[in-house]
């Protein structure tokens, strides 16, 4: 049998063990939907460099000379 000072030990690490747990957990949850977060988010990123990338073509073919200026 182990001496109460070092089952006060044993069963304070538990505690904390079981607390550490609980926490790795919620951190990796937090991770896990942070993930998912950044994927969504390349996502858009990328359809609007698209989008930018597909403006500046269609901008770069227009003939300036032919377009009549803004205040006519």
């Amino acid at each position: 049998m182990l001496p109460d000072n070092l089952s006060d030990r044993v069963v304070k690490l538990e505690f904390l063990v079981t607390h550490l747990e609980h926490e790795i957990e919620t951190l990796n949850s937090v991770i896990l939907e942070q993930q998912k977060l950044l994927e969504r988010l390349n996502v858009s990123v990328s359809r609007v460099d698209d989008r930018v990338a597909r403006l500046t073509l269609e901008e770069e073919r227009r003939d300036p000379l032919s377009e009549r200026p803004p205040h006519y």
